[in-house]
């Protein structure tokens, strides 16, 4: 009759560890909608290890954080069009504008005279603040551009990257990556 008591209490013990933990879990857990240049819906949600980028399951997603006046993040946009026109499906690149106060007409129009073929979110969202707020919490950034994030095909965060990057490096992480699958 002990041993059976004894027993419930470990399953008992268990069970509230494993509800705390995913109380833990769940507090880590935020969503981030924003809306691109061209209005589509971008929706985030964060977890411990990293991001689910809703609609971009399976991909390779980078998070760049650039300014539109940067003259480094000005040099990485031809490679990131290159990059995405390279991995097409499999990859995807989400950037911040967070330099400078540019409205919404003014970056589509710098989108537009650069050719950008990713997605690109504008400053101009107070929600944006909130959102780099949460990445220099988890990763220690202070604010240098250009920064980005590279994230598995499950989400997770597999490498950060301050300054300026080669399209060469780029490549050969997002192919690991992709192997890795």
């Amino acid at each position: 009759m002990k041993l059976r008591k004894f027993f419930k209490i470990i399953i008992a013990v268990a069970l509230f560890g494993f509800i705390s933990i995913n109380a833990a879990q769940d507090k880590e857990h935020n969503t981030f909608t924003f809306k691109d240049l061209n209005g589509k819906t971008v929706v985030m949600n964060t977890y411990t290890q990293g991001i689910h980028f809703k609609g971009e399951e399976g991909k390779v997603v980078l998070l760049d954080f650039f300014g539109n006046m940067c003259p480094p993040c000005l040099m990485e946009i031809p490679e990131l069009i290159e990059l995405q026109k390279e991995f097409k499906d499999k990859f995807k690149i989400i950037a911040f504008q967070v330099q400078t106060r540019a409205t919404d007409d003014e970056m589509r129009e710098f989108v537009r005279q650069r050719n950008i073929n990713y997605t690109v979110i504008n400053n101009s969202d107070p929600k944006v603040f909130d959102f780099t707020d949460y990445i220099s919490a988890k990763t220690s950034w202070k604010g240098m551009i250009p920064f980005a994030i590279l994230f598995d095909t499950n989400g997770d965060a597999a490498k950060v990257y301050l300054g300026m990057k080669s399209k060469k490096e780029f490549e050969r992480d997002i192919e690991y990556l992709l192997k890795k699958k």
